[in-house]
């Protein structure tokens, strides 16, 4: 069992701590540090990485870590519904990104658990040491150096097993002198976590969680259809073309943008009595940061978000939990093999099925999940706007517009994939694209 300290205290605040007012929300965030011993582990002899997901892995090497988990909870224990969602800590810049923005689903009840799971998200990467930049961030021991100091990490190998001890610091049958959830009634764990993280979490769903059992549901978000091998470590991943195994008895979600859907398409990743998929049409794996200048054709980085679908994904997997309510099937992404593998579009260039926003369902550009501009990064996908002759042979009427978009949000809402609090506004973007329309 892992020794848990804190609230860690210090001139700065922790690092991703939300920006958002946690007092008007009723929550409060704190840090701790988590240490102890952590085992690797390895690939049973004789046996694989088969692309169902299907693999056995046994405890290897061990070695001592300290590390930092995040706490955002409730202040009152009456409004807590039970549920941890641990967050494993997302490092692709070489720093941790992001912790939670006000309107998540996190936020309604719940408690919200960062896990500084990786090595990079402590020391950083040697790549971003020689560019002498992170992309806007800097790794714990960059960015507080005072707090930070003491935290010590094995290496990747181990980042599977600090996570399950992370679990069970903070889950129902936690232990120690000091309870880093403040004494609530804890009922569940939901690991999440998002691009790099949910692929981590893959594998540890693949082979550490048949051997723990401290997880009790996944919501993996942009998952790309691949795991790495237990072996990895450092900036060298291995990774593998994996399935989800089938066989945990584990409720398990994945939201995945429309960049995803040509790395997943092949798999066998049919929804079962345990798992869902769901796939939203017209989005990128990310959103570009900044501003940005159209292309000589008048493509930008696609601006539409999944993150709307991934919140209600996360109350659906609650109640699947926590009361045996299935999440809801979804459509999925028309895809292709032949003569080469491809989305398959309408006329005016969106794809076909999926979960459709309203700008997908009553669309006034062509929306694409991965990018045709090569001055953007692939993931930021791409968007152009439609001709006015186009708009105008779609649109009769802005009124006409305006009733088809508040339909499509209505049918978000009854089918699942919108919380029924989202409508209102994502309702209210409809005068203002109604507008732009080259019509009365």
């Amino acid at each position: 069992m892992a020794q848990v300290v804190g609230p860690v205290e210090g001139a700065n605040p922790p690092a991703g701590i939300p920006t958002v007012d946690l007092a008007a929300l009723g929550y409060v965030a704190e840090e701790f540090y988590v240490g102890g011993i952590a085992t690797a582990y390895d690939l049973a002899e004789g046996t694989d990485y088969t692309e169902d997901g299907r693999w056995t892995a046994e405890p290897g090497p061990e070695a001592p870590f300290l590390t930092r988990i995040l706490v955002v909870r409730p202040t009152d224990p009456s409004v807590f519904n039970g549920t941890v969602v641990l967050n494993w800590q997302n490092v692709s810049a070489g720093y941790e990104m992001g912790a939670l923005d006000a309107g998540d689903e996190s936020f309604d009840g719940y408690a919200w658990v960062g896990v500084s799971a990786q090595e990079v998200g402590i020391y950083g990467s040697s790549r971003g040491r020689m560019r002498g930049t992170y992309g806007g961030g800097r790794p714990l021991q960059d960015h507080d150096p005072e707090r930070y100091a003491a935290l010590r990490h094995p290496g990747d190998r181990g980042s599977f097993d600090i996570f399950t001890q992370a679990a069970r610091a903070v889950g129902p049958d936690r232990m120690g002198d000091v309870d880093p959830m403040g004494g609530l009634d804890v009922q569940r764990v939901l690991a999440t976590g998002a691009s790099q993280s949910a692929i981590r979490l893959a594998t540890y769903g693949n082979a550490v969680h048949p051997l723990e059992r401290v997880i009790d549901g996944f919501l993996l978000v942009v998952w790309e259809g691949r795991a790495p091998r237990l072996i990895s470590g450092g900036e060298d991943f291995y990774y593998v073309r994996s399935t989800l195994r089938d066989d945990l008895g584990t409720p398990t979600v994945i939201v995945n943008s429309e960049f995803e859907a040509l790395a997943t398409a092949g798999l066998d990743l049919a929804d079962h009595d345990t798992l869902r998929v769901w796939e939203v049409t017209g989005t990128p794996h990310g959103n570009w940061p900044g501003r940005a200048e159209p292309d000589p054709l008048g493509i930008i980085p696609n601006p539409l978000s999944y993150r709307p679908v991934q919140q209600a994904a996360l109350r659906a997997l609650r109640h699947w939990v926590a009361d045996g309510t299935a999440a809801p099937h979804q459509p999925r992404i028309e895809t292709v093999t032949e003569p080469r593998q491809a989305v398959v579009r309408q006329p005016q260039g969106n794809a076909i099925g999926g979960i459709r926003l309203p700008e997908i369902a009553v669309p006034t550009h062509e929306y694409h999940g991965m990018s045709r501009d090569t001055r953007y990064m692939p993931l930021f996908g791409g968007a152009q706007r439609f001709t006015d002759d186009e708009l105008r042979a779609l649109y009769p009427s802005r009124a006409t517009f305006v009733e088809q978009w508040q339909a499509a949000v209505d049918h978000l809402v009854a089918t699942g994939a919108l919380r029924p609090e989202d409508a209102e506004p994502m309702k209210a973007r409809a005068e203002g694209e109604a507008a732009r329309l080259p019509v009365d």
